[in-house]
């Protein structure tokens, strides 16, 4: 008698880091609407941009399972995650090959792949390049180094020095039980903090400076390491976290839809807030409110993955899931002409890419569990 084949056990610590990424991420995009003049405010929104570094780097962890698929899969892989980036890119900035989120995980992808097919020799100039141009990111003046990278990838994650993050967590996660590791990223640690305090240099996040980089980047694989050596009880449910870390790439599109509401209720609630609410309890209370709103954006995301992985089920037991991810494309072509021609006659139609962008991440969870 044939056994059913076990299910491979999940990395529950990198499940628990991709999903306060997403959290962070939620809370970030919606904070932006939030008036910049309260401390804790500021305080928080800037724990919570650190989302792209958590993203990045457990996206690097997890590289090597691509990595390892047949050519015409990978291919497949690489041409859907594009036509997400460009749907992404014409929403974000009405540029589709503006290099934000999603774009900078493809051309990521694209370069770690083809570096993965080079010969070794090759490999060692690619090396020594990386090697030189960290060194000038260093050395030299970091806008001027910035502006020499920003010019061919427009966004807000420039391929060159952002890769970084994707190369240490792949890095980290070949050597993630090696006992020196820790004992390197504590060092790394050390090193930002005494650049940052000692020598007062300031973070920086666009442009990306190198303190900002070994600062939390160390930060995020030390969380990795305390997080492996937590024994978390029985009783505890997985099924949320692994709804959203399994989900990921569908979680990341549907949240703009979270946001967008809870700034619609924040538009409504705040000058009720300001009208009622004595002017010395006003940082508390739009403190709370930023909290509030983030948690209640979360819920409303939960609740939208759950909904479109269940109408997912439904499209897919009549055969027509099956129609739109052969058809895609040619549907991905035809709606991004559209959307950019929406989108240069009025701006006001940015929204109405939102189904689209959604659309495609789902195909592209739904043929990935095929």
């Amino acid at each position: 008698m044939l056994m059913p084949t076990p299910r491979p056990a999940r990395d529950r610590s990198l499940d628990v880091i991709r999903v306060t990424a997403l959290v962070f991420m939620v809370a970030a995009h919606w904070g932006r609407t939030m008036p910049d003049t309260y401390r804790l405010v500021n305080i928080l929104q800037f724990v919570f941009e650190l989302a792209p570094v958590m993203f990045f780097f457990a996206f690097g962890m997890t590289l090597d399972n691509f990595l390892r698929k047949p050519l015409a899969r990978r291919i497949e892989g690489h041409l859907k995650l594009f036509i997400l980036a460009a749907i992404h890119g014409l929403y974000q900035e009405k540029n589709p090959f503006t290099s934000d989120f999603f774009m900078f995980l493809f051309a990521a992808r694209l370069l770690f792949d083809i570096h993965a097919r080079v010969g070794t020799a090759n490999r060692v100039l690619i090396a020594l390049f990386l090697v030189a141009l960290c060194g000038a990111w260093v050395v030299l003046p970091l806008p001027y180094v910035y502006g020499l990278f920003v010019s061919p990838f427009p966004g807000w994650f420039p391929v060159f020095p952002w890769i970084l993050f994707v190369a240490a967590g792949r890095m980290f996660a070949h050597h993630r039980q090696a006992p020196r590791t820790a004992v390197i990223v504590l060092l790394g640690l050390a090193v930002a903090l005494a650049d940052i305090l000692i020598l007062g240099r300031t973070l920086s996040k666009w442009p990306l400076s190198p303190d900002y980089a070994l600062l939390f980047g160390s930060a995020t694989a030390l969380a990795f390491l305390a997080l492996d050596r937590i024994r978390w009880p029985a009783f505890l449910s997985w099924r949320t976290v692994e709804l959203l870390s399994g989900n990921l790439l569908l979680a990341t599109a549907l949240h703009y839809i979270a946001v967008a509401a809870v700034k619609a209720a924040h538009g409504t609630l705040s000058p009720a807030l300001a009208g009622s609410v004595p002017a010395v309890y006003l940082p508390a209370a739009f403190t709370l409110e930023y909290v509030a709103m983030a948690g209640i954006a979360l819920l409303i995301l939960i609740v939208l993955v759950r909904a479109t992985l269940a109408a997912g089920d439904w499209l897919d037991g009549r055969g027509i899931l099956g129609i739109a991810d052969a058809l895609l494309p040619t549907i991905a072509v035809t709606g991004i002409g559209l959307y950019a021609a929406m989108l240069h006659l009025n701006n006001d139609l940015r929204d109405a890419g939102l189904p689209f962008l959604c659309a495609v991440a789902f195909l592209m969870v739904y043929k990935r569990a095929s």
